[in-house]
């Protein structure tokens, strides 16, 4: 089923669709790439891998596989799943086919890692639901909660699968060998940059449902099928130092040579691997590079000033801008527009820069960058994206992209671009945690299914063709790779049980016990999970900061230069309620438990000669923190509860409200929760001990007008506001109590209502939850319960 195209046949005219459906597409004919794949994706329903070079239009080729869905199962309900790596790629996707695809009659609806209960809603009533491999992950975890949903997927549409290699390719591989098990009779259709092992995807992903044994069809195009060409080159310095000073120093003597070799008066994008790297090679360029250009930029850019950004607006006179998160948008969106009006020549930007933008000249300054609190090699999967902006069908005719790094990678880049770099599977890396959630789903309910479900995965398609990559220790004449898997699959499996996050019962049966089933619940590490069962009694808010701060999702956490100052000025000031001793702000637990509490504290960031510099990394790595600590908080809650530690899940809810809310639960901060209460705001409510969300509802307009010297008519928001925060009374009734000669029974009624004028059932785009807690004196816990 395997084809590896030339150039050739006649591009297929979009006027053999019907009228309908050719009206979502804005070009008369499909270009040579599309056309070879058209009988296969819109007039047929079996699975198809293909693997082609990026900008040679794949897109297309979901939209004809829409198509063709929409055709079959044209009276009958269903769902599309669109899955690609990164939320920017998916935000790209669904605001173009919102747009497009709304004269079909179909929803689009969009589902990240972040999004809200009310946006879940939203999503359900979408016909194409666009995800990243994680939420999706964490999506279909609790697919027992969406039973019906899950029975209308008909297509699911994947994105960059050569990702599959990376790091977050584990995740990837486990979400589609899952839908081929709960949605068994989806069609699967996978696009890849070029790969030499695309048949391998084939393999995994079968012909249909029906013929799991056969491969997916496939298609390969070369270079040939790219609509606009683009040159590469890898440069590969003999630097040694690991330094990130010198290497950026190095790098930056270099460019203005590049750039004198690939400049053709067309504009030009230079990715940095830091925010400050990108200020710092634009300021060198400006002041080197461009000054010999001065004639071309003379007429380009408009007098006057353009930026909030002081510095950006010097430097964009000179034609060199710099871009990053860390500007307003305001300024990242002018600078985008003044790009692509040619009034600046060039950006050196961090990978926030839109996907659309392009350029003739893509320069990759260096291999490694600052990603997820570390210095990381790009993915492929960023190397691509990057790259792909030079030369942009539309509006280019051919584009240039250069890779600086260090010699030692130059061959290993030359692999990847060249799309000679096999994909392998990572799956084995994460196994413990992935099994773990299969056990819990019931996809593996003993250990011969465990094998079985191992084997539909890539992994298995990868270790029978290369068992040395994934070190499973084949010895002796008589081993073989199906003996080497049946051992993997066993040894996992008896971690899981030897921990007791998985039970097997009298008939061999495996379960998840509540520590295992709240590990996959929350995307919890395995590690993560067993420091978590293994905490003491009675853990005070101080310890749950602690054990939060080792938690594995955190490991790759480390103090930059100068950092250690900055959060030792933290950790000494006034706001701080779990002081650390200053020996110990020396790893990556005392920078998470320090951004937690300097949060919550509503503090001001310390000041000194030099600090500003480290206010951005704060942000960036407090982004990251709040990614995992409230899955983190709620599975410590979990584990507590079933330990019947009262002490314990009392303090780690009240952090979990805190956490929520950004603020200390029961600080005198509260009201700076409610828009508009700053500092001067707050210090004049306190005065006349106004310090709760009840304290505010009490008064009326004229008092709070008068407190804070407003017009009339102006503390009418205030109450308004503070009436969109839930606020609740509890009462308790005992209703009888029975005594024996060991214990006591008590019979009590527990009642909770709403104060709010009118019923608040969302809070911060969440839905509302109660809990209810009984705790004896010594702290042992009687009863806890949820509600919503």
């Amino acid at each position: 089923m395997a084809r590896a195209v030339t150039l050739g046949p006649q591009p297929i005219s979009t006027s053999v669709l019907p009228d309908r459906y050719r009206s979502i597409f804005k070009f008369p004919a499909f270009n040579d790439m599309q056309s070879i794949c058209f009988s296969t994706l819109y007039q047929n329903d079996i699975n198809a891998v293909i693997s082609s070079p990026t900008g040679s239009g794949k897109t297309v080729l979901f939209e004809l596989a829409m198509l063709r869905t929409l055709v079959s199962e044209a009276l009958s309900n269903f769902k599309i799943i669109y899955i690609a790596p990164t939320k920017s790629l998916c935000y790209e996707r669904y605001q173009d086919w919102c747009a497009r695809l709304a004269v079909l009659g179909m929803k689009c609806g969009f589902l990240t890692g972040d999004t809200s209960a009310e946006e879940v809603a939203t999503v359900k009533q979408a016909d194409v639901i666009i995800t990243t491999p994680e939420k999706w992950d964490s999506t279909t975890r609790r697919w027992t909660d969406y039973d019906r949903l899950m029975t209308l997927v008909k297509l699911v549409l994947i994105d960059e699968v050569h990702i599959l290699k990376d790091l977050r390719g584990a995740t990837l591989e486990v979400v589609v060998s899952r839908m081929k098990y709960i949605a068994p009779h989806a069609r699967f259709i996978a696009l890849s940059a070029t790969i030499p092992n695309a048949e391998d995807i084939a393999e995994w992903l079968g012909q249909n449902w029906n013929s799991r044994s056969m491969p997916a069809q496939l298609y390969t195009f070369g270079e040939e099928f790219r609509p606009v060409q683009l040159d590469i080159h890898v440069y590969g310095y003999p630097i040694r130092t690991a330094n990130t000073f010198q290497l950026d120093k190095h790098y930056d003597s270099k460019l203005p040579d590049i750039l004198d070799s690939h400049f053709a008066q067309k504009p030009i994008i230079i990715f940095c691997p830091t925010r400050k790297s990108t200020v710092s090679t634009a300021k060198i360029l400006a002041k080197t590079w461009m000054k010999s250009r001065e004639a071309i930029l003379a007429c380009r850019m408009d007098p006057g000033r353009h930026f909030q950004d002081y510095e950006l607006d010097e430097l964009s006179k000179s034609g060199v801008a710099y871009h990053h998160a860390g500007l307003s948008l305001q300024d990242r969106v002018m600078v985008e527009k003044m790009f692509l009006g040619r009034k600046i020549l060039i950006i050196c930007c961090t990978s926030t820069l839109s996907i659309n933008l392009p350029a003739h000249l893509v320069v990759i300054r260096g291999t490694s960058a600052w990603i997820d609190g570390q210095v990381q090699e790009y993915t492929e999967f960023d190397m691509h994206q990057m790259m792909g902006r030079a030369g942009r069908p539309q509006f280019d005719t051919s584009g240039v992209a250069v890779i600086m790094t260090t010699r030692d990678k130059q061959s290993k880049y030359e692999q990847i671009l060249c799309g000679q770099e096999v994909v392998e599977s990572c799956l084995h890396n994460h196994l413990v945690e992935h099994l773990n959630a299969e056990v819990c789903l019931k996809t593996i309910n003993d250990i011969e299914s465990a094998k079985g479900w191992l084997r539909s995965t890539f992994l298995y398609v990868r270790m029978k063709k290369n068992p040395s990559q994934y070190n499973i220790g084949i010895t002796g004449p008589s081993k073989t790779i199906e003996d080497s898997l049946d051992q993997l699959c066993t040894e996992t499996i008896a971690r899981l049980q030897i921990s007791k996050i998985v039970e097997t019962s009298d008939r061999n049966e495996l379960a998840s016990t509540i520590y295992g089933r709240s590990m996959a619940l929350f995307y919890i590490q395995f590690q993560t999970m067993l420091n978590f069962m293994n905490t003491g009694a009675g853990m005070s808010i101080s310890d749950i900061l602690a054990v939060l701060g080792q938690s594995s999702e955190f490991k790759n956490f480390r103090f930059k230069q100068g950092e250690k100052k900055f959060y030792k000025n933290i950790n000494a000031a006034v706001g701080i309620r779990y002081p650390l001793k200053a020996v110990d702000i020396k790893d990556f637990e005392a920078k998470v438990s320090l951004i937690i509490q300097f949060t919550l504290g509503r503090m001001e960031f310390p000041v000194y000669d030099g600090s500003g510099k480290h206010v951005t990394q704060f942000h960036a790595d407090k982004a990251i923190v709040w990614q995992h600590v409230q899955r983190l908080i709620r599975c410590i809650i979990d584990c507590k509860i079933q330990s019947i530690d009262g002490v314990s899940v009392r303090n780690a809810l009240e952090l979990a409200r805190s956490l929520q809310a950004e603020i200390w639960d029961n600080s005198a901060n509260v009201l700076l929760q409610i828009d508009g209460v700053g500092p001067t705001t707050l210090r004049k409510f306190l005065n006349r001990n106004i310090q709760t969300f009840a304290d505010l509802a009490s008064m009326d307009i004229l008092g709070i007008e008068s407190l804070l010297s407003l017009n009339k008519g102006r503390g009418m928001k205030y109450l308004q506001d503070v009436e969109k925060i839930p606020r609740f009374a509890v009462t308790l009734k005992t209703l009888g109590e029975t005594r024996d000669t060991s214990s006591v029974k008590i019979a009590v009624q527990v009642a909770v209502k709403m104060l709010n004028k009118t019923v608040v059932k969302m809070y911060n785009r969440k839905l509302l939850t109660v809990g209810f807690l009984v705790e004896l004196s010594n702290g042992e816990l009687v009863e806890f319960r949820r509600a919503l």
